[in-house]
C-alpha cells in the first residue's frame, strides 16, 4: 500500500510539474511576441501652404528591416478639406519606419503619395507608447 501511494504522489508532482512549465511556456512565448509593440499615435498632415485645399488620405509606415507596410486611412466627410488628421497605429519597437502620406487636393481626384522622414521607434523602459506629428513637407 504504501508503494501505491509514494508513486501516485510522484505521478502527482511530475503532473504539476508539467502543467506549470507549460502554462510557463504560453506565457513566455505571448510576452516575447507582443513585449515590443509599441502603440504610435499622433497626428498627420499636409501644409496647406503647400498644397491647396488637402485631404490626408493615409499614413504608412514601411518597415525598412522586413518591407512590412503599417497603414492608417483616415476618414472624412466627402467634398470636405482636411489636412490634418489623428491616427493611431501599433509598431515594433527598435525598428525604422520609412512615413509615407497620401492626400489629394482640389476636389480630391488625384491622390499623391509622398516621403516624409525615416523614423526611428525607441520606446523607453516603462513606455508602452509614443506620440509624433507628422506633416508634408517634412520642416527642418
Amino acid at each position: 500500500m504504501a508503494k501505491t501511494s509514494t508513486k501516485r504522489r510522484s505521478i502527482l508532482i511530475a503532473s504539476i510539474i508539467v502543467v506549470v512549465l507549460v502554462v510557463s511556456s504560453i506565457g513566455a512565448v505571448f510576452y516575447l511576441l507582443t513585449y515590443d509593440n509599441v502603440t504610435l499615435s499622433g497626428q498627420a498632415g499636409v501644409n496647406s501652404a503647400v498644397v491647396i485645399a488637402p485631404t490626408i488620405r493615409t499614413i504608412e509606415f514601411q518597415d525598412t528591416q522586413t518591407g512590412t507596410m503599417t497603414t492608417f486611412h483616415f476618414n472624412f466627410a466627402p467634398k470636405s478639406y482636411n489636412g490634418y488628421g489623428n491616427y493611431s497605429v501599433t509598431l515594433k519597437n527598435g525598428h525604422a519606419y520609412n512615413v509615407y502620406i497620401s492626400f489629394s487636393y482640389m476636389g480630391g481626384g488625384t491622390i499623391e503619395k509622398e516621403f516624409i522622414t525615416t523614423f526611428t521607434v525607441n520606446l523607453v523602459a516603462g513606455q508602452s507608447a509614443i506620440t509624433k506629428n507628422f506633416a508634408y513637407p517634412n520642416l527642418p
